[in-house]
């Protein structure tokens, strides 16, 4: 990755894309933009959907300390209550909550340590996407495109995490139609997706870079 940075950050002349890449490569700001405004909405969208249809709260009490001081607050903790199969066998939506991050990482790790880590991490990752996209000289539109994605991914799960200390998955994907229905691939959502989407565009042009002008 250090080394698309250096090849996509000298002076080098590469070829002008065009149609859509080459519309993202000379408006790259106004892309990015919508992207994030269009991905965070949906990814934010989605989660209050299926907070809403797909859960249950219940009030829990709980103890903190505050100022010295120990008083009891009344939380909504939220339970999956239904699942919606969208496709027999294969996909379904349904609530689950991910403390940790992805694949469940770090969920050994005390919350008062994890939730502001975790944040950092995003803050720090998404911070250096965003300067690494401003910074970049050659107009490739399939690369900008890659990293705006991960950007409007990491922003709705970064949301999540400051808001509620906790990202909602609900895109679930097991491998019923094959017999196994207990094969499941980690629950995840529309910012995850993104996220993903960006990062096979950032491998692609890795391995096969944009060419440069003879």
């Amino acid at each position: 990755m250090v080394d698309i940075f250096e090849k996509y950050n000298s002076k080098n002349e590469y070829i002008q894309q065009k149609g859509f890449f080459g519309f993202v490569a000379n408006h790259r700001f106004l892309w990015l933009i919508m992207v994030i405004i269009i991905g965070f909405g949906l990814d934010q969208v989605s989660k209050i959907w299926v907070q809403t249809e797909l859960a249950k709260s219940y009030p829990v009490e709980k103890e903190i300390v505050e100022n010295g001081e120990s008083k009891v607050i009344i939380k909504d903790i939220f339970y999956s209550t239904k699942v919606v199969e969208v496709v027999p066998n294969f996909f379904n939506l349904v609530y689950k909550e991910n403390p940790a991050a992805a694949f469940s990482l770090t969920s050994s790790l005390p919350t008062w340590f994890r939730r502001p880590m975790l944040i950092s991490i995003s803050v720090l990752a998404t911070l250096f996407f965003l300067i690494w996209y401003a910074r970049m000289r050659p107009r490739d539109g399939l690369l900008l495109c890659s990293f705006s994605f991960v950007l409007a991914g990491a922003v709705g799960n970064l949301c999540d995490r400051a808001r509620l200390g906790y990202v909602i998955d609900f895109l679930d994907v097991h491998l019923g139609f094959l017999g196994y229905q207990h094969l499941h691939w980690p629950t995840f959502n529309i910012a995850d997706s993104l996220i993903v989407l960006g990062a096979i565009g950032v491998i692609y042009r890795t391995i096969k870079p944009l060419h440069t002008v003879k």
